[in-house]
Formats: C-alpha cells, structure tokens, sequence
C-alpha cells in the first residue's frame, strides 16, 4: 500500500502560496483553508433535535465522543493555528518538541489517546527530516495507535520526506498544498 498524499489544489490556496514567499502573514490563511480541508473529512456531526410548542428546533453539534489531537510545534505553527478552535472548539492542541526523541517523549507521554474514537493531526509549515517520522514512530509504537488514525498537514512536503514517511508508514495520509520535488 502507498502513501496517500493529496495535493489541495483550491485555487484560494494556490493564490496564496505564491504569496508565501513574500508574507510570512499569509500562513494564518493557508493554515486555516488547510486545517479545514483535512477536518472536514474527519468530523462527525450530530443533530439534535428540540421540541417547541408550535415547531422542532435543530442545532448540530459536534459528536462530544470523539477526540481530536493537534500536534505541532506551536512556536513555528502558531500563526497558522492561531484560529483553529474557531472550526473545531473541542480540539486539543498540544506542543511537541522535536528536538529529540526524549523532547517529543516529554511532549506526549501524559496524553490519553484510544484508539477507536481519536483523530490526530500534525501539522507543520514544512517537512524537511525525520522530525515527523521520529513523532509518528513514537505514536504507533510506544502509545499503540493505528497509523490509520493519524494525519499529516504540511503546507510545504519535500519529495525525499515524503519518501521516508511512506517508507514506514505507508497507511497515512498527507495533505499538502506543494510538493517540492528532488532535483534529479
């Protein structure tokens, strides 16, 4: 099985990557649109329904029994994250240091995350080393969590990253909006 990666290419987020390159602002929106192009597919929605005197009332809400994680490096993301509980309110977002592996260890070790009702997304502006890999090696192996649960969000990936995570972990998912590619 190969990795699956998807390449957003909403012509929003296009626009504002060409940007990027002159506005370090511009990564508050194109984390934003990124953050919710990848929950969107990850959200569950409840309807609850209440009873008037002459009419129903409906409200949805987000389903209270799933749980959604956000990892990253607050300091370098902060500005693409900065708004994410406006779309998720029950999101938890949480620190990770990736100078180490006793550093992302530090990071995660008090998290409580199950299996079968736990989203987790890392999101990073670039993927450049082993950084992701060393957080998603500790994830699977020492907090047992199925790789089909965790989601990767990057505004930039590079090919050889890319290569190295679908080397080991050829179940997840990685949404990107650029793929800059090894010169060959």
């Amino acid at each position: 099985m190969k990795l699956q990666i998807y390449e957003l290419s909403h012509p929003i987020i296009k626009i504002i990557l060409n940007e990027i390159e002159n506005n370090e602002n511009d990564y508050k929106y194109i984390g934003l649109l990124l953050m919710y192009e990848i929950l969107r597919n990850y959200i569950s929605i409840k309807k609850i329904y209440i009873k008037k005197i002459k009419a129903i009332k409906e409200f949805n809400t987000i389903n209270k029994n799933e749980k959604h994680f956000l990892l990253t490096n607050i300091s370098n993301t902060y500005d693409m994250i900065s708004e994410i509980k406006v779309i998720v309110p029950n999101i938890k977002i949480i620190h990770i240091d990736y100078s180490s592996t006793d550093k992302i260890e530090q990071s995660i070790k008090n998290l409580e995350i199950s299996n079968n009702n736990t989203k987790i997304f890392i999101i990073e502006k670039i993927t450049i080393n082993e950084q992701i890999s060393n957080l998603i090696n500790y994830l699977i192996h020492n907090k047992q969590i199925d790789s089909k649960y965790i989601n990767i969000g990057c505004v930039i990936s590079h090919q050889k990253s890319l290569e190295q995570i679908a080397n080991q972990y050829p179940k997840l998912k990685v949404y990107t909006t650029k793929i800059i590619y090894n010169n060959k």
